[in-house]
C-alpha cells in the first residue's frame, strides 16, 4: 500500500488520478497524521477532493487539517520529501507544482484561481486561473497566502504572515511582504530541518 491514510481524513470526491511517478514504496504518501505538536488539530478534519490528477515524485507527508483540492483537467504535482505539517489548504484548478524538498509550516493557502470571472468592459475575461510554481527545496513559512500566477525559485524561503502575488525570481533569499509590496528581505541564506 503506498497511501496511508489516517484518522479524520474525508475523501470527498476521488473521480481523479493519484499518478506515482517513484519506485513504489509502503506509505510513501501520508495523508493526515497528526505530528505539529499543538492539540487543536488533534481532531481536524484533513479532506480530499480530488477531480484532476496528483502526480506523486517520491515520499510525500500531508498533515492532519490539510486541504487537497484538485479540478477536473487539473494537474497537482508535488516533489520528492514533499511535506505539509498541518492545516494547509491547496485549491488547484488549473496547475500547482512543487519541486524536491518542499516544506509547508501550517495555516497557508495557495490558490490558482478566483473561482469567480472578472470581465472587461468587451466582455474578456480578466482573470483567468494561471499555474503557481514553486522551486526545488522551499520553506514556505506559517499563514502564508500564495494567489496564482506566482513563481517561487529554488531554495528560497517565504517568511510568515506574506501575501504573495507576484513572483521573485532570486534564488537562496528569504522573501515577503504583501501584494506589490513583495520584495527580497535577506540574500544568500540556506535552511535545513
Amino acid at each position: 500500500m503506498p497511501v496511508f491514510i489516517y484518522w479524520q481524513s474525508e475523501l470527498y470526491k476521488m473521480k481523479g488520478q493519484i499518478v506515482i511517478d517513484a519506485p513504489i514504496r509502503t506509505g510513501m504518501v501520508r495523508f493526515g497524521p497528526h505530528g505539529l505538536g499543538t492539540q487543536d488539530l488533534l481532531f481536524s478534519r484533513t479532506m480530499w477532493a480530488v477531480a484532476g490528477t496528483l502526480v506523486v515524485k517520491g515520499k510525500v507527508y500531508i498533515g492532519r487539517g490539510t486541504k487537497i483540492s484538485i479540478g477536473k483537467d487539473a494537474r497537482l504535482t508535488l516533489g520528492r520529501d514533499f511535506k505539509i505539517t498541518g492545516n494547509t489548504e491547496i485549491i488547484c484548478q488549473k496547475e500547482i507544482a512543487f519541486g524536491d524538498g518542499c516544506l509547508l509550516s501550517w495555516d497557508i493557502l495557495m490558490m490558482d484561481t478566483d473561482f469567480h470571472h472578472i470581465t472587461n468592459e468587451s466582455g474578456v475575461t480578466t482573470n483567468s486561473p494561471q499555474p503557481i510554481k514553486v522551486g526545488n527545496h522551499v520553506w514556505i513559512g506559517c499563514r502564508n497566502t500564495i494567489l496564482k500566477g506566482v513563481t517561487i525559485p529554488d531554495n528560497d524561503v517565504v517568511s510568515a504572515n506574506s501575501t504573495i502575488t507576484r513572483s521573485i525570481m532570486e534564488e537562496n533569499c528569504v522573501i515577503g511582504g504583501h501584494g506589490k509590496s513583495v520584495e527580497v528581505i535577506k540574500q544568500g541564506i540556506g535552511w535545513f530541518e
